[in-house]
């Protein structure tokens, strides 16, 4: 059975159109790719809402334990954030602390709500549509009163609005002044 030179070169043509993928189905391939690197690539850049850091410093001598334990820490710039958790951690050279970093409104009212926090830096100038510093404030202190907070902003106006609300103190995002507000408050974590 022979074929004709037509039918043949039909065939021959479909054949290569077969091997060839068409202009339009490269683009619409090129255009889920593009579309799974952009999923993959915004996740890979998102700053996390809360984190916990646990810092275990020497032994206390018998009967003395550190007054804040658990500390929420309430801010939404990661770069100063950071730099607190370290003077934090410098800080208590005795015992063990929990830190509990919020980046978000909800992160820490999730943190709060799930731990029997002592101590909370609260950065009065917030930027989330959820709240902001003050509104935490009045929230923690209606739920329990016995809470510490420290406003944190370097904005003099928000830490009075703070104030305000129940906040004892600020630090005006100085790490200093927390060491130093530490060193007032709860000396065994220095000194042992």
């Amino acid at each position: 059975m022979e074929m004709s030179k037509e039918v043949q070169a039909l065939n021959d043509d479909i054949r290569r159109e077969r091997k060839r993928p068409s202009e339009r189905t490269a683009l619409f391939i090129l255009a889920i790719i593009s579309w799974v690197k952009d999923i993959f690539a915004s996740s890979a850049a998102v700053i996390p809402r809360g984190q916990v850091f646990q810092h275990q410093g020497n032994y206390l001598s018998a009967g003395k334990e550190i007054r804040y334990s658990r500390i929420l820490l309430v801010e939404d710039n990661p770069s100063i954030a950071r730099e607190f958790i370290e003077a934090i951690k410098t800080y208590y050279v005795f015992g063990s602390v929990k830190i509990l970093v919020a980046y978000a409104y909800d992160a820490a009212v999730t943190f709060f709500d799930n731990e029997d926090i002592d101590l909370v830096i609260m950065d009065a100038d917030l930027d989330d549509i959820d709240g902001d510093g003050a509104g935490l404030t009045s929230k923690f202190l209606g739920v329990r009163q016995e809470t510490i907070i420290l406003a944190n902003s370097s904005s003099r106006i928000s830490n009075m609005k703070l104030t305000g609300f129940g906040a004892c103190g600020s630090v005006d995002k100085s790490s200093k002044k927390l060491k130093d507000w530490l060193l007032l408050n709860d000396p065994t974590g220095a000194t042992g």
